[in-house]
C-alpha cells in the first residue's frame, strides 16, 4: 500500500477520516492501513510543532511570557511555568530542547528558514534536538539532517559530541567537576539563569585559568565573598574594615 492511499483531508475531523479509511481494511491489511495513518497524522502535526519552538524562542528572547496572562488571568510566576502551560510539557528539560531547536531556527536565513523547518519536521523534534547546537555553532545544517535521518539517536548524539568536543552524554566517565556542573545547571528555574550559569563557566575558565568547574565556582565565590563581607557590615563596621584596608595596602606598598 502506498503512502498516497492514505489521506486525511483538513476540512474533515480527523478522528471521522481515519475512520472511515480503516473501516475498508481488516487482518493484516488493517495493520498497514493503520500504519500509514500514524505516518500521515505525524505529517500533519510536526510541521506545527516545529513552528511552535520558533515561536517559543522568539517568547523567550522577547520576554514576553513576563507581559502574558494564563487563562484564569493570573501572571504567570516563572518562563518554566509559562511554557509547561502553553507547550503542555511536563518537564523543563523538554522546554529546554525546543528553545535550542527555536533558537537554531532563529539564525537561519529568513529565505532558508521553510526549507530548513519542513527538514526538522520530516526527521522530528527528538533528533533535531540533539543536532541543533552543532546546526548552530557550525553551520551546514543539510548535512546534519542527513545524518539525523541516518543514525540511531545514541550514535548521533556521540557524533556530534566529537564535533563539539563535548562529552558523549552517558558513555564515558564525566570530567572532574562537570557532573557538579550540571547538577548546578538542572537546579536553575528559567533559562535565563541556565544561561546566566553557562557564562559564569565559560569566563570563569578564562578568568581563573582552569577548566575544572568547582575550582571556577570557589573562585567566584571568593571574589564575591570580599564585597559581601563588606556590605554586611554595619556602617560603622565597614568604615573600620575600610580604614584597615587601606593603611594594610599603604603598609604593603612601603614595603
Amino acid at each position: 500500500m502506498a503512502a498516497e492511499d492514505c489521506w486525511l483531508t483538513s476540512e474533515m475531523d480527523a478522528a471521522i477520516a481515519v475512520s472511515r479509511f480503516l473501516d475498508d481494511f481488516a487482518g493484516s491489511d488493517r495493520a498497514q492501513a493503520t500504519h500509514l495513518v500514524l505516518k500521515q497524522l505525524r505529517r500533519r502535526t510536526e510541521p506545527d510543532r516545529v513552528l511552535a519552538c520558533e515561536l517559543a524562542w522568539e517568547i523567550h528572547a522577547g520576554g514576553y511570557w513576563s507581559q502574558l496572562r494564563d487563562d484564569h488571568d493570573r501572571p504567570y510566576e516563572s518562563e518554566e511555568a509559562y511554557f509547561r502551560d502553553v507547550l503542555g510539557l511536563a518537564s523543563w528539560r523538554t522546554a529546554y530542547k525546543r528553545l535550542s531547536i527555536g533558537r537554531m531556527l532563529s539564525q537561519i536565513a529568513t529565505a532558508e528558514r521553510a526549507v530548513v523547518r519542513a527538514a526538522v519536521a520530516e526527521v522530528g523534534l527528538a533528533k533535531t534536538s540533539i543536532v541543533a547546537a552543532a546546526i548552530e555553532r557550525r553551520g551546514q545544517w543539510s548535512e546534519w539532517i542527513q545524518l539525523a535521518r541516518q543514525l540511531p539517536a545514541v550514535t548521533l548524539q556521540i557524533r556530534v559530541s566529537e564535533v563539539l568536543q563535548a562529552q558523549p552524554r552517558g558513555r564515558e566517565p564525566l570530567a572532574p567537576g562537570e557532573r557538579f556542573r550540571r547538577w548546578l545547571l538542572s537546579a536553575m528555574p528559567d533559562i535565563e539563569a541556565i544561561e546566566l550559569v553557562e557564562r559564569f563557566f565559560k569566563l570563569g575558565q578564562r578568568v581563573v585559568g582552569t577548566d575544572h568547574p568547582i575550582g571556577v565556582f570557589l573562585a567566584g565565590c571568593r571574589e564575591c565573598l570580599a564585597d559581601w563581607e563588606v556590605y554586611a557590615q554595619s556602617p560603622a563596621e565597614a568604615r573600620s574594615a575600610a580604614a584597615s584596608t587601606a593603611v594594610r595596602n599603604e603598609t604593603e606598598r612601603a614595603d
